[in-house]
Formats: structure tokens, C-alpha cells, sequence
């Protein structure tokens, strides 16, 4: 894969940032001075080299990975609820926390010897 100038670099920051997915708009700032017609061709021209198009994925994929939270910042998360919200909405979040935590409320037992009648007990509390 080939570099991208700066014009390209430039372009691609801002088809992702203040144009917001505008090709025609993110050339016109990007320096590319022509007519709107050709600014329209100029775009897509842009968006079909697969440098661009890769630089495009990677930033997306990026910017999709930083948004997703790790486990410990959901627990810490679902703890702030748990301790500031709502009862029904603390319940829930502390519902969760022992969900991922596998502490949910299914009893556990040592020997492993349940009947089908036990588990469904244990179940429901």
C-alpha cells in the first residue's frame, strides 16, 4: 500500500471528522479547488483508491475499538449505578455485575449431585 499525501491525508481526516462522510465536502476543504462537478468525481475517485479506503477502515476501526468499554471499566461502570441509581436500576445493575462475575444466583455445589427439581429451585431465588 502506497502513503498518502497530505492532500489525501487531509482529505480523509476531514471525510471522517467535519465533513461527516461528505466526499464532495471533505475535497472542497481539503484543498482540491475545481468546479462541483469535478469536486464530485475528485471524491469519488479518492474513495475508490484503496489506500484511502484502507486508511478510512483503519481509522473507523480504531476510533469502533477505543468506544468499547474493557471489562473492568463495565464493572466499574455497573458499580457507579449499583451504588447511585435507582433501586430497581441498582438491582439490575448488580444483577449484571454478578452475571459477568459468575456470581449469579444458581446455587453452586461441591459434589455435584442436583436434581432437575434442586436446580430449578435454586433458579428462582
Amino acid at each position: 500500500m502506497t502513503k498518502l499525501t497530505f492532500k489525501e491525508r487531509r482529505f480523509v481526516n476531514l471525510y471522517l471528522g467535519s465533513a461527516a462522510g461528505n466526499g464532495v465536502q471533505a475535497a472542497r476543504l481539503a484543498g482540491y479547488q475545481q468546479t462541483e462537478k469535478a469536486l464530485r468525481v475528485t471524491a469519488s475517485r479518492l474513495l475508490a483508491k484503496a489506500n484511502i479506503r484502507a486508511a478510512v477502515s483503519a481509522r473507523v476501526a480504531r476510533e469502533t475499538k477505543a468506544s468499547i468499554l474493557t471489562a473492568d471499566e463495565r464493572d466499574a461502570r455497573l458499580s457507579e449505578i449499583a451504588v447511585q441509581g435507582e433501586d430497581v436500576v441498582a438491582v439490575a445493575a448488580i444483577r449484571e455485575l454478578n452475571k459477568v462475575g459468575g456470581r449469579h444466583s444458581i446455587g453452586h455445589v461441591i459434589d455435584g449431585k442436583l436434581t432437575l427439581e434442586q436446580v430449578l429451585v435454586e433458579s428462582r431465588k
